[in-house]
């Protein structure tokens, strides 16, 4: 670094393509900002995609999702002489940077562009579903996790999102086959054992529900599951008493 701006040591627009590009994703990961720093002077010397993408992601860790968003919708759509599956994952990148930005319309309208280009891609379901769901749209959500899981059965992520949509359509009995298929796999999986303490909780299990949700506090004591776990006891005590 000199006054504040990052200077590469060797520029990537004097490396190998492949090269260049995985150096600025490592850049990317470890300080964001200098990393998008580094793309766009390889863009503006001829990166291309590459250094457009890298660009992007580098905003998507800085947390400004509606930015690298519209980037990454505006770069699959110039990527005219790459395959389908390559745009696809791009705007499947665009459509989750929506999700993160509070823009679910058009993350699902992105995502769908994807879907229709690879429609057996059981990721980009997942995702629309996992959207569709937290607009309320549970059944449509459903749908896409179905064809996720006919694609592939065991997707720990498909079997969550649909057991908490079973949930939310109170439907405990397919909620908990959905939650409990992830636990027999993965016994200390902390988002199944909070969606599990929840359906326990549907049917009048509060004892049950407590120790899914003290589990999920116990084997992932800082994770984002252990925040809802700790909620869901508040919210507990709060009717217990």
């Amino acid at each position: 670094k000199c006054f504040g701006v990052w200077i590469p040591p060797t520029s990537l627009a004097d490396l190998p393509a492949g090269q260049a590009y995985g150096a600025c994703m490592a850049l990317v990961e470890k300080n964001p900002a200098d990393g998008f720093e580094a793309a766009i002077a390889w863009r503006d010397e001829g990166g291309g995609p590459a250094a457009q993408h890298c660009s992007a992601m580098a905003l998507v860790n800085l947390g400004q999702f509606a930015d690298a968003a519209s980037r990454l919708e505006g770069l699959a759509d110039s990527m005219k002489d790459y395959s389908a599956a390559e745009r696809a994952a791009v705007l499947g990148q665009s459509g989750r940077a929506w999700h993160r930005a509070g823009q679910s319309e058009r993350a699902v309208a992105v995502l769908t562009i994807a879907i229709n280009l690879v429609p057996g891609d059981a990721e980009l379901r997942i995702d629309r579903g996992e959207v569709l769901a937290t607009t309320g749209k549970l059944w449509e959500a459903i749908d896409d996790f179905n064809i996720a899981l006919e694609r592939a059965p065991q997707n720990i992520d498909a079997l969550i999102f649909r057991g908490a949509a079973y949930r939310l359509l109170d439907t405990p009995v397919l909620a908990r086959a959905d939650l409990e298929a992830v636990l027999a796999r993965k016994p200390d999986h902390p988002d199944a054992l909070v969606e599990m303490g929840a359906v326990a909780q549907q049917v009048g299990k509060r004892d049950a529900a407590r120790q899914y949700w003290l589990h999920a506090i116990r084997v992932a004591p800082k994770a984002a599951a252990a925040d809802a776990a700790r909620r869901w006891l508040e919210r507990l005590d709060v009717k217990t008493k």
